[in-house]
């Protein structure tokens, strides 16, 4: 215990003098401030002694000093922040885009027969899961032999993961199974994919979901734009993009940008915080260009479509983005562990301030969007107006459809999802020229994974659709003739989608879900005025 105590003290020394440094001005300055920060150590390794000797349970040393570094950290601002080991190897790996484990993305939900289940989403070709034949709707019920009813979605997956070719046990049960599965799965290198998305939306047009930035983004953007060769325009999403590395926001500005235009300048008040970074520019598309973005948008994904719109190069569609301009700088601590420190300011091309105000509560700075009157006044360089300090304002807003009262209650209880493999499992008597989409196609199984879907016209029947009604009413679903009538594009819409990815995977079944996507329509409705804007500089 003593030992593991002075472990974390000398993080705390180390943590100190680093902050002491970045505080700190001439030599004389520093060594009043080390002097104070002595003294103000001694009163907090007084305080661990007293708890550790006094405190009514046993106190962990490293949990409690690591909450304390937190807490130190939380008072500069919202983004600051100590990561422990576990905390530190993730970022890691998501920085690297990799992990080992098993190639399987899960989801909770309520179960018809019981409660809480783990549910698979379709594998990605080629990984671990795959090749032992998992499926999208197999339901995990043991690992290593242990229930995992009241496990956590972070608990499976942490359980899930482990060294490079080691072996997991799971235990699942797959719906027309009438015995569970007990599978043994190597863990092998999994790549963490940023774009899981990419396809021609429409012909010409592509549709590209960027989901973070990470080592590998620009490389995937560039495979997926090789795969769309000839289209004449692209939508960009950026939606509940949370950010990543800054280089690569770079890269992927300068799949558009020219060569040595600006992107983002960084100030601070540290030596060397001052930089300029500006646009590679080898892999220019000259394309008109729309970039989807919401409120969760943030840091990177801001530098991207805030330098984007600055040079009038893409139309911003969506809604005001988070406004994160904060630089994290990460540095290595001791015993493994990490942080993060704020140490400048991102500024787009025009000069304008990306973070918003986080002065007030951090409920204020969550959840709040900046105030109009507050925001600065910056200009495009075709003139157009533009404010900075609250994120990035769209040039088009379109906020997103929020799910109805009936429409809140399917997603809720699943049914949309169970019905979906119901009818793809052939569990639907009524429905007796029901013909899963590849047979509708002629057999043509090579449809499946190609940049465009398998069946266009497939479409649910009013047959199906009256089933349905029924495997409502078996499930005690309260509802009416209205509710149906009302919502009857959206019903059939998402049993569409679960067949899809039921059958041909996860990106098929995507492909259906945009239909409904009233923001991926808007963009798809100002390809005209992106167009506009690319050689006009207007709109």
């Amino acid at each position: 215990m003593k030992r593991r105590f002075a472990v974390v003290m000398i993080l705390i020394v180390l943590l100190s003098a680093l902050i002491v440094g970045l505080m700190s001005g001439g030599s004389a300055t520093k060594a009043a401030a080390a002097t104070s920060y002595n003294e103000l150590l001694a009163n907090y390794t007084d305080a661990l002694d007293v708890i550790q000797k006094n405190y009514m349970y046993d106190v962990d040393p490293d949990s409690l000093v690591y909450s304390s570094i937190k807490g130190m950290l939380r008072v500069l601002d919202p983004h600051s922040t100590f990561m422990d080991p576990k905390e530190f190897a993730k970022l890691r790996d998501n920085q690297r885009s990799r992990y080992y484990g098993l190639g399987i993305r899960i989801r909770t939900q309520m179960g018809e027969a019981r409660g809480r289940q783990v549910i698979v989403e379709p594998p990605s070709p080629g990984t671990p899961a795959y090749k032992k034949g998992l499926r999208a709707g197999d339901i995990i019920t043991r690992i290593e032999g242990e229930p995992i009813d009241n496990w956590t979605s972070d608990d499976v997956v942490n359980k899930l993961k482990g060294p490079r070719r080691t072996i997991v046990n799971i235990t699942i049960e797959r719906p027309g199974v009438s015995n569970p599965l007990e599978i043994a799965i190597e863990r092998d290198e999994i790549p963490l994919m940023t774009i899981p998305y990419a396809f021609e939306i429409r012909p010409g047009i592509g549709y590209i979901k960027m989901e973070s930035f990470n080592e590998t983004t620009s490389d995937e953007l560039k495979n997926a734009l090789n795969q769309m060769k000839g289209i004449t325009g692209l939508i960009l999403d950026l939606r509940n993009n949370r950010g990543g590395l800054l280089n690569q926001a770079i890269a992927v500005s300068g799949f558009f940008l020219p060569r040595g235009e600006l992107v983002v300048s960084t100030r601070g008040r540290a030596e060397g915080s001052a930089r300029i970074y500006e646009a590679p520019g080898s892999e220019t598309l000259d394309v008109p260009l729309v970039v989807l973005i919401n409120r969760e948008s943030a840091s990177a994904s801001e530098i991207v479509a805030g330098a984007l719109q600055d040079h009038d190069r893409a139309l911003i569609v969506g809604e005001t983005s988070f406004g994160k301009g904060l630089v994290q700088s990460v540095y290595t601590m001791s015993n493994n562990t990490g942080m993060m420190l704020t140490t400048a300011k991102y500024y787009t091309p025009s000069g304008r301030l990306i973070q918003k105000d986080y002065s007030n509560s951090i409920f204020e700075y969550m959840y709040i969007d900046a105030n109009p009157q507050d925001r600065e006044i910056r200009y495009t360089d075709s003139e157009r107006t533009v404010y900075g300090g609250g994120g990035i304002e769209p040039d088009v807003v379109e906020s997103a459809r929020t799910l109805n009262r009936f429409e809140s209650l399917l997603r809720s209880k699943d049914v949309l999802f169970y019905y979906a493999q119901r009818l793809t499992l052939g569990e639907v008597p009524s429905a007796r020229n029901f013909k899963l989409p590849e047979e509708t196609n002629g057999g043509d199984k090579a449809a499946r994974g190609k940049n465009v879907n398998p069946v266009s016209d497939f479409v649910i029947s009013e047959e199906i659709f009256s089933d349905f009604r029924q495997f409502l009413k078996d499930r005690n679903i309260e509802f009416t003739e209205e509710d149906l009538a009302a919502n009857a594009d959206f019903i059939k819409r998402q049993i569409r989608e679960g067949v899809f990815t039921f059958h041909f995977g996860i990106q098929e079944g995507y492909k259906v879900s945009v239909e409904g996507d009233n923001q991926v329509q808007k963009a798809l409705a100002e390809m005209p005025a992106a167009k506009t804007l690319m050689t006009s500089g207007r709109f």
